[in-house]
């Protein structure tokens, strides 16, 4: 991943990652709803209920993807580079100008019921995998970015709380539910280190619940980096991710 600050006033700057984070956090939203639509199974006995659910679920990803432009726009706006979503942008089936003119259509008021520009992003099946793994892959790389920028002296790196204050959101570094975990298992570990071993089984069994916890972490990381490997070598239509590009 590189990590290079644009040469621009810090004030500017920092206010153009609070503007990313705000789009990127709205993408994330929207695909995050309609992950949660895409998990609603309505009755077929109700074809009303099935109706809306189409609806919505559709409704949620033309508004993500068109979403997730502006995100891609901002990306080579402020000089970010990362080899995989490089290459995921520079995908050779040219997705990056298929979802351009899918944002258009969406966020712009077209003359046809059926416009042509979102059928030919929609009509490539691989598409689906390209644009999961482009939107997972810049939220880990913000996460990661913002850990990589300079503090001065010694003093706690603000930007994750910037960010979170300003957007009411966290970009995640793994996997949301992995974040999650790691917080958990830092949080036990502070309570277990501001009291010392005094023999009780309350501590044994918090000891032993961070055991387990990191177990879970583990079986977890080594889950989503396969999933996350799979999904990439899906996107590129390819048998296996070049080594180059392999997720660390």
């Amino acid at each position: 991943m590189e990590i290079a600050m644009e040469q621009t006033e810090p004030t500017e700057y920092f206010n153009r990652l609070l503007t990313f984070a705000r789009h990127l956090s709205w993408a994330e939203l929207l695909y995050t709803q309609f992950q949660a639509e895409m998990e609603v199974a309505p009755p077929p006995e109700e074809p009303s209920e099935v109706r809306n659910h189409e609806w919505r679920w559709f409704g949620l990803m033309c508004y993500w993807y068109a979403s997730l432009y502006v995100v891609i726009e901002a990306w080579a706006e402020l000089g970010f580079s990362d080899p995989i979503i490089d290459r995921l942008l520079a995908h050779p089936k040219d997705f990056r100008s298929l979802l351009r003119r899918h944002r258009n259509a969406i966020f712009h008021f077209g003359k046809s019921w059926v416009d042509p520009r979102t059928a030919d992003f929609l009509h490539n099946a691989t598409h689906v995998h390209w644009i999961t793994a482009l939107q997972s892959e810049i939220v880990i790389y913000f996460a990661k970015y913002l850990d990589h920028l300079e503090v001065p002296g010694d003093q706690e790196n603000p930007f994750h709380r910037m960010v979170e204050a300003a957007v009411n959101w966290l970009p995640y570094r793994e996997a949301v539910a992995i974040d999650g975990l790691v917080h958990t298992i830092s949080s036990g570990r502070d309570i277990l280190a501001r009291h010392p071993d005094n023999g009780s089984i309350h501590r044994k069994e918090l000891e032993n619940a961070m055991d387990s916890c990191d177990s879970t972490l583990q079986e977890g990381r080594m889950k989503w980096e396969a999933l996350r490997k799979e999904i990439l070598c899906e996107a590129f239509s390819d048998d296996s991710v070049p080594s180059q590009l392999n997720p660390t």
